[in-house]
């Protein structure tokens, strides 16, 4: 077996194949009990500290439309409906929700009685991920203890607890927690099974590898992670890093994986759902488009490539959402991979990391959230990194202090940014991305979103007369907020619907975050109309602005603005529908709203 390059002997190495005394085997097996019991005990804690991070706070952004949408699924699995159901996506998150909002309801019914601490509908919907994004800590030290030392695994396990952008992802109801937990355990398992000592332990380590790829095919229909994987070991097999020959068997392999994905997934069998999967691949539920970066608006479609949102997105995300001292350990660690080609750090990092950003970037359609499974493969490269300080100061003894110094440098500086930014983790960007000064500038769609549509249902409902018309960018969410303040009377309409018109009294929401080409001709025109509006802010950022539409006085405005006010007073509605109700509009109601007290911002 080829030792060149090969795992740590501090970590996990197997026990020599020759014969040995017994009493050496004896020690070997207690030290390496006594190992797996502390590794143990580190990832506990590491989830820990992940979980309390992550848990801090967590519903008190409002629904996404996304999770809106999963919200209207658990409201039809619980009446026994799962065809066709929200079916673009898996069900494991949604089931995961609807048990955790069965769950949260009998504790907060117990907490009201106990004066428990208790959470709302939005916290017990993400509880899920949060759960499993804090178990991915866990995680990723064990994985990583196969390749490197103790402290660079916990240094790794570390950045992915309390770094702003991991822990922002995960307190999210997106199927993007579980596909990167279940990718990162399957190759944690499948680690095991190319080092297990005996093809009986290989057999169980490759089992539960293949049941780990089957829930993360189960998460999300995303398949190019499981090649990644496949290819790191190509790589390391090149490199001769794994065993020869290998205990690896295709049809075992690949059969646990299809039924647990059908077992957790089974309605994916029904032809419905499998159509609504191929459309949402062509793009045909896309009602609007367009990602606001850094003040520009780009087509944000898979297909345009390198045509859509610019190739250094992620790039532009990693340098400003990651606090400084984690950067330079990742920047340094990735520089050492690309030299210590020869190890299985180098082989994941290059594969799941630095190919997996690649192709990444080259697509046209980019989310902060798509970078999640991308993230355990670059804090490598930080614990990477670390390890070889460590192993360096250790050779030269280096003075305690010192050590203390780097420490607290690299532990306790993301951890006090972090309590400076809770709870809008979103929001965090670090000194190179120009910090509070910059909030919300570079990545608005993800970063603000719908953080505020519970406040303006607030603003709405107390006001707004009887069958309003809402015009909003976020109908679900808007639906959702409106229904639970008793308005179910106010009629939330997209704002990108291409049949819509605005109707005087019409209230129309802007959000700057929510902005798409479809919606444009809003801002253009409104912006500075003079119409009655109110602002609503969330934390330090301007999240919306509510306007009542009145077409008949506008404020003189540049010829753009007049021109594009006129196509919205003047467009004839598309549906004989639209002008019936627009005919039979209460302008009573309207002169009413009109006259409650917002200011009139000029």
């Amino acid at each position: 077996m080829n030792h060149k390059g090969a795992i740590d002997r501090e970590c996990n190495r197997p026990i020599a194949f020759a014969p040995q005394a017994r009493g050496s085997v004896l020690r070997e097996l207690e030290d390496r009990s006594l190992r797996w019991h502390r590794d143990a005990a580190i990832a506990l804690l590491l989830a820990v500290l992940a979980f309390a991070v992550r848990l801090d706070h967590v519903g008190f952004n409002s629904l996404s439309e996304d999770e809106s949408a999963k919200w209207t699924a658990i409201q039809e699995y619980r009446h026994g409906h799962f065809v066709g159901v929200n079916s673009e996506h898996p069900m494991m998150l949604k089931t995961l929700a609807w048990a955790s909002l069965t769950a949260g309801e009998r504790w907060n019914r117990l907490a009201s009685r106990h004066s428990w601490p208790s959470m709302n509908p939005e916290g017990w919907l993400r509880f899920p991920n949060v759960l499993f994004g804090a178990a991915t800590a866990a995680i990723l030290f064990l994985f990583c203890r196969r390749m490197i030392g103790f402290a660079g695994s916990f240094a790794a396990g570390f950045l992915w607890a309390v770094a702003p952008l991991p822990v922002a992802l995960n307190r999210l109801a997106k199927e993007e927690t579980l596909l990167t937990f279940f990718t990162l355990l399957a190759c944690y398992f499948y680690c095991r099974a190319q080092q297990a000592d005996s093809d009986r332990s290989a057999r169980r380590w490759y089992d539960l590898s293949a049941i780990g790829f089957g829930l993360s095919f189960a998460s999300q229909y995303i398949p190019y992670l499981f090649g990644l994987n496949a290819l790191a070991w190509f790589v390391a097999g090149k490199l001769g890093l794994n065993r020869n020959p290998s205990r690896f068997r295709y049809g075992r392999f690949f059969l646990v994986i299809f039924l647990t994905f059908i077992l957790v997934n089974p309605v994916v069998l029904f032809p419905s759902n499998f159509y609504a999967i191929v459309h949402w691949l062509h793009h045909d539920g896309v009602k609007h488009s367009g990602y606001d970066f850094d003040g520009t608006l780009y087509l944000n479609f898979p297909s345009r490539l390198l045509a859509g949102v610019p190739w250094n997105y992620y790039v532009w995300l990693l340098l400003v959402k990651t606090p400084i001292p984690m950067l330079a350990a990742i920047i340094a660690g990735s520089i050492l991979l690309m030299r210590d080609r020869r190890t299985l750090a180098s082989c994941f990092f290059l594969t799941l990391g630095v190919l997996h950003l690649v192709a990444l970037s080259l697509c046209g359609a980019k989310w902060q959230r798509y970078s999640l499974s991308l993230l355990p493969f670059l804090y490598l490269a930080g614990g990477y990194a670390v390890q070889k300080m460590w192993n360096r100061m250790m050779e030269r003894k280096v003075p305690l202090a010192f050590v203390g110094v780097a420490a607290a440098i690299l532990f306790a500086w993301p951890l006090l940014e972090l309590r400076a930014w809770s709870p809008y983790y979103t929001f965090y960007l670090n000194s190179i991305g120009g910090g509070k000064r910059n909030i919300a500038r570079y990545f608005p769609p993800d970063e603000v979103s719908e953080f505020d549509t519970r406040e303006v249902a607030a603003e709405v409902c107390p006001s707004a007369p009887a069958d309003s018309r809402l015009a909003t960018a976020r109908p679900m969410s808007m639906t959702y907020y409106l229904e639970s303040c008793g308005r179910k009377d106010i009629e939330a309409v997209p704002l990108y619907d291409p049949h819509f018109v605005p109707r005087d009294g019409d209230l129309i929401v802007l959000e700057p975050s929510r902005r798409f080409f479809e919606t444009q001709k809003f801002f253009v025109a409104l912006g500075n109309s003079g119409m009655s509006h109110r602002e609503v802010r969330v934390g330090p950022v301007l999240a919306s602005t509510i306007y009542v539409f009145d077409a008949s006085t506008p404020k003189p405005g540049s010829v753009q603005e007049q021109w594009t006010l006129a196509q919205l007073r003047d467009a004839t509605p598309k549906f004989e529908e639209n002008t019936q109700k627009a005919e039979s509009a209460n302008k009573n109601s309207i002169v009413a709203f009109l006259r409650f007290p917002w200011r009139s911002t000029q």
